[in-house]
């Protein structure tokens, strides 16, 4: 029994929804080191929402969610380089383990999820798509 590409994926998801717990921002100018997790910032809640939709349109077999995961790998890499934590005067905070974890994860997804897009398109043969997904009860008039 093999697990497919799109299980993984959704756990990937998954895992980036959970680093929001983990920190995100280290502020070490505050007088000691203070964290900021990730659903303390206003992109660590957009990271969970796009992580739950990301894992709800694995679900329902929507070859297009490789979208949702990209979005979440992209918030999650805009805060490496440019950190929305409260930091002192003209030094930002420095990312934290969080923000890694959620990069690393969401990356592996939206691959896992281009190429089971692009190997499910190779195998049908070039014919018509297989009737699945959104699209599915209305599928193509003949």
């Amino acid at each position: 029994m093999t697990v497919s590409r799109k299980r993984i994926a959704q756990a990937c998801s998954a895992v980036a929804g959970a680093a929001m717990l983990l920190p995100w921002h280290v502020n070490a100018g505050l007088g000691g080191n203070q964290t900021v997790h990730g659903i303390g910032v206003n992109e660590g809640r957009l990271l969970i929402v796009a992580c739950a939709v990301t894992i709800g349109l694995i679900h329902i077999d929507w070859r297009p969610a490789w979208i949702g995961a990209g979005f979440t790998a992209a918030i999650a890499a805009r805060e490496i380089f440019d950190p929305s934590g409260i930091g002192p005067p003209g030094r930002p905070p420095d990312p934290g383990i969080g923000v890694w974890i959620a990069v690393i994860a969401a990356g592996l997804a939206a691959v896992l999820l281009v190429w089971d897009m692009l190997a499910g398109i190779s195998g049908t043969g070039g014919g018509e798509p297989p009737r699945r997904g959104l699209s599915g009860p209305l599928g193509r008039r003949r």
